[in-house]
């Protein structure tokens, strides 16, 4: 596993290099005069490339498209190498006190008798988890064994989430849904670095080292951005969308599925969809030629686009449902919110402060908008600027309304990775964003003095994701232990936590795990086990 790691490293610093060394070479070669200004911002100036045909364009393309294959299976291999977690068995057998929620899929029980249980607001993140791992790893021990299986599952469900993410923020970034064209894949590059399986995972993490909190954290989010598709397509499209009725109608199920997944999915909705009619109802107002106060605000209404009432007013509904049934939820602390929202300061400071992460993304951020702010501001540039102000507004009020979700024992400040993945998500965007218009706009004198610095960003987030291949090691070795056993009880190594958070002392709380494995198949039968004293 370390000569992979090894060899990735190697040939990502080649190709890294090559991308250095390429423009260097390019720009001693004069530009055909035929070639215009279009053409020049079809593919970036770093390259002096302007043949778009031609076979430097399909050997810088296919350069580029190896480079996000590579770090995509190093990621793969990364997630498979995380170990398990200690909720996984309490989901999928599931524990006696989750069934409330899986029987009550819309949580009618909290609306109608005002029950109190786990999570009544997120079944769809509890069916999907206990759904996916009743099926998968049992498909997959067709090719590999079942301890394999369970770990191979996990790998390949956190390698699709992250493909899609990454897929989301090229597309928002360049502009393009296209795999095939050569700014996609750049805008690809740009972001990947920036997805941390280890490293700075525990700080801008999005996919969880857990598979658990996969479920509950970054699928959810994934959920709402493919929601936000079709109503992004009406927004930019001139033409209207065929059977765009059927479409809408189709989407509100969709929408009371994002509401229902996870934690995030309500306070991201309603907060995202205020200030989209703010914004409108804003521009109506003042290009009002009315007079009075409140027949500018009707003109500013009208301003809303029509596709925005079918896609954000049913979706808003159900977050509002999905936060009044969640006000129900047992697992939530008792804390008074004066104490929460005295918690959060260390949050962000803590955040911020351990590790080179966060400050790092953001020096670099801040620096691509000093930037930007230096070109003239055509359109393209304002629009940027004007994106990026709403992303700031829209962070603010989300770490201010934080407390109001509660707190759990395990995140103490309230404010943690996990809890600002859509934070995260939308500074990767404006990295990537500012970075590739940079790239297409600057002058070659000034390209040789921020590509560097642009390299060396990705490098600093590619060197500290480290490999760390042998995380489930000793899980593994027990598996086999527990696998291979004729006994009903064992013990295994006292530092091997093995489906669970802490070491188990008394072999009964070991019981849901014991089930789990027998249904995984890696047990013939279930053995209880515990940790050696």
């Amino acid at each position: 596993m370390l000569d992979l790691f090894l060899q990735y490293f190697v040939v990502r610093l080649l190709i890294l290099s090559f991308s250095i060394i390429l423009p260097l070479a390019s720009s001693c070669k004069k530009i055909s005069k035929h070639i215009t200004q279009n053409r020049l911002l079809e593919v970036p100036l770093i390259f002096n490339l302007v043949i778009s045909k031609g076979i430097k364009h399909k050997l810088l393309y296919f350069t580029f498209l190896s480079l996000v294959v590579a770090d995509l299976t190093f990621s793969f291999l990364q997630h498979d190498s995380q170990p398990l977690d200690g909720d996984m068995s309490w989901h999928i057998i599931p524990a006696r006190v989750l069934k409330p929620v899986l029987e009550n899929p819309l949580g009618f029980d909290v609306l109608l008798m005002h029950h109190s249980y786990p999570n009544p607001n997120r079944f769809f993140s509890h069916w999907s988890i206990k759904r996916f791992y009743d099926t998968t790893p049992i498909y997959l021990q067709r090719f590999v064994s079942p301890i394999d299986s369970l770990y191979l599952s996990s790998a390949l469900l956190k390698t699709a989430i992250q493909l899609f993410l990454i897929y989301f923020l090229s597309l928002f970034i360049s502009g393009t849904w296209r795999v095939q064209k050569l700014n996609f894949v750049i805008a690809s590059v740009l972001v990947f670095p920036l997805f941390q399986t280890n490293g700075y995972q525990g700080y801008m993490g999005i996919i969880d080292m857990s598979p658990t909190y996969t479920f509950f954290y970054a699928l959810p989010f994934l959920m709402l951005l493919t929601y936000s598709i079709p109503l992004l397509v009406e927004s930019r499209s001139s033409t209207k969308p065929e059977f765009r009725i059927l479409l809408r109608i189709l989407f509100i199920p969709i929408g009371l599925v994002c509401s229902l997944s996870g934690p995030l999915n309500p306070g991201i909705i309603l907060i995202v969809t205020v200030l989209l009619y703010l914004k409108y109802i804003r521009k109506g107002y003042l290009k009002s030629a009315f007079q009075g106060p409140l027949k500018r605000m009707v003109d500013g209404v009208q301003e809303i686009p029509t596709h925005f009432w079918f896609y954000l007013i049913p979706i808003s509904l159900f977050s509002l449902y999905s936060l009044y049934v969640g006000s129900y939820n047992s697992n939530n602390q008792a804390l008074p919110l004066k104490e929460l929202y005295s918690n959060l300061p260390a949050g962000i400071y803590f955040q911020f402060t351990q590790k080179l992460g966060m400050p790092i993304l953001l020096i670099s951020i801040l620096l691509n908008i000093i930037l930007l702010k230096t070109k003239n501001k055509n359109g393209e540039v304002r629009e940027l600027l004007t994106i990026y102000k709403w992303i700031g507004l829209f962070s603010i009020v989300y770490i201010i309304l934080l407390p109001l979700g509660g707190s759990r024992e395990y995140r103490p400040n309230v404010l943690r990775y996990d809890t600002i993945i859509p934070i995260t998500f939308c500074l990767m965007y404006i990295f990537g964003s500012s970075s590739f218009y940079l790239i297409k706009s600057l002058t070659k004198n000034q390209l040789n003095l921020y590509i560097p610095f642009l390299l060396g960003i990705l490098l600093i987030f590619t060197y500290a994701d480290k490999a760390q291949f042998d995380k489930n090691s000793c899980e593994r070795e027990t598996l086999k232990q527990l696998s291979e056993s004729k006994e009903d009880l064992v013990q295994i190594p006292a530092d091997c936590k093995l489906l669970s958070w802490g070491r188990i002392l008394d072999p009964k709380e070991s019981e849901l795990n014991a089930e789990f494995l027998f249904r995984c198949g890696i047990t013939n039968k279930r053995v209880l086990y515990f940790n050696k004293h």
